[in-house]
């Protein structure tokens, strides 16, 4: 039973590099400069706590 738990535990965490690149995929392609901005806040919401 502990063990079951624990794995549930471990699929439940995300890596926050992986959430980074998948909201970096919904942010536009044809539009760079909204593209940068949205880089910038997938960035900040994802990576910053971890990684910066």
């Amino acid at each position: 039973m502990i063990k079951t738990d624990i794995t549930i535990r471990s699929e439940e965490q995300t890596d926050p590099i992986d959430d980074y690149l998948e909201c970096v995929t919904y942010c536009s392609v044809e539009n760079l400069a909204e593209g940068n901005d949205c880089q910038t806040i997938c960035m900040e919401r994802h990576l910053k706590g971890n990684y910066f």
